[in-house]
């Protein structure tokens, strides 16, 4: 292949994936503020609904440790579609559900979907990047996502929070990201024999990079799915409250490339624990914005645009530690406790904002981020 051939492969790539984040985003941000609501308003307690949401990440602990053979036996072009159009068809099905236990099963189904979706695609990016540009084409990828995650609360303020139409929207948004991704499969990185590193050795091998995925996973859906919950309850209608949703999205479009260029420029690991404090100041500030809605969006960008950046950087991080055969599964991995975090965080969130209604999703937020601040500070193994 030709150099110029080489150039034109790679940039089809990068469009495939981002344009695939994208649409993964748009169809994450709708359904995740649209089933909390969902359930809210069919008056289910805060508890049921954050383990609705830990369903995703029991689906990833259990299905996400062989996604990398199976990249590696079916291609990842082919292996990427094939989830796209499970996940198409699990949106369909959770309308369809007579009932709300079976909101889990199919959501295990979607979860463990969607969570190969990303093992695939960030193995990708990261072959893609190399040391100079790094940050910057990792922060491509989380822009991407942020921007398809704004978007999908806004669909949901215009085509409303009832009916099948916005389960069809999810699911159009993954059968039109089908189309770039078999545009170029045949650019797509071939994966080797994965490595059979114990996940437990990755993390020694790098656990601020990794755990970096824990800690988001632990707030990601707690402040995407019950963010508008704690809006509601605080006295904004539906509506209003899902674009909670929304304004973290901006903030997380704004402030993913200037991390990006940030990470390439200065030590990863205290920019890391700069995103960390953001989460902490985050939640502690909410309280007194809550009743002053401008003030609400405005903080609500800021603490999701900064805290985001805790995976951005990590996942940096987990492409400048490993290399090769090694990498796909530090990506499964990442995938994984980005998803014991999202199994863990979001039932003690619901659990914490019923006990201290609505002000212990707050509590429980800015706590796990504090944590994660200890251990950047003071962690004897923090070096990456």
């Amino acid at each position: 292949m030709s150099a110029a051939d080489a150039a034109r492969a790679r940039n089809s790539s990068l469009v495939a994936i981002l344009a695939t984040c994208a649409a993964s985003g748009i169809g994450t941000g709708l359904t995740l503020p649209l089933l909390g609501l969902i359930l809210e308003r069919r008056g289910y307690p805060g508890t049921v609904n954050g383990l609705n949401l830990a369903t995703a990440g029991l689906a990833a602990v259990l299905v996400t440790p062989h996604v990398p053979r199976w990249i590696q036996k079916y291609g990842a072009s082919q292996y990427l579609a094939f989830m796209l159009a499970v996940v198409a068809a699990a949106f369909v099905a959770i309308y369809e559900a007579p009932s709300l236990w079976f909101w889990f099963p199919i959501r295990f189904i979607l979860s463990a979907a969607l969570n190969s979706l990303f093992v695939v695609s960030e193995f990708w990016i990261n072959q893609l990047a190399d040391e100079r540009n790094r940050g910057r084409m990792v922060a491509l990828y989380t822009t991407c996502f942020s921007a398809g995650f704004a978007v999908g609360p806004v669909l949901l303020g215009i085509i409303g929070t009832r009916g099948i139409a916005p389960f069809l929207a999810g699911s159009g948004m993954m059968l039109v990201a089908l189309v770039p991704i078999l545009i170029v499969r045949r650019a797509a990185p071939r994966v080797e024999q994965p490595s059979r590193q114990p996940m437990l050795g990755l993390i020694r091998a790098a656990p601020a990079a990794l755990l970096a995925a824990f800690v988001f996973g632990s707030i990601d859906a707690g402040m995407a799915g019950l963010l508008p919950v704690y809006g509601v309850r605080s006295g904004y209608s539906e509506a209003a409250a899902a674009m909670f949703v929304t304004a973290i999205s901006v903030g997380g479009l704004l402030f993913q490339y200037p991390l990006g260029y940030l990470a390439d420029h200065m030590s990863r690991r205290k920019l890391l624990l700069i995103c960390a404090v953001s989460g902490v100041l985050g939640a502690t500030l909410t309280p007194f914005a809550v009743h002053w809605p401008a003030a609400m969006y405005v903080l609500l960008a800021l603490w999701g645009g900064i805290a985001m950046g805790i995976y951005t950087i990590g996942l940096t991080l987990v492409g400048e530690r490993f290399k090769g055969r090694e990498l796909v599964g530090a990506n499964a991995a990442n995938v994984i406790l980005y998803s014991i975090g999202l199994l863990i965080g979001p039932a003690a969130e619901g659990i914490a904002l019923d006990a201290w209604n609505p002000h212990g999703l707050l509590v429980a937020l800015g706590g796990i981020c504090a944590a994660y601040v200890l251990f950047l500070t003071f962690g004897r193994r923090a070096k990456l």
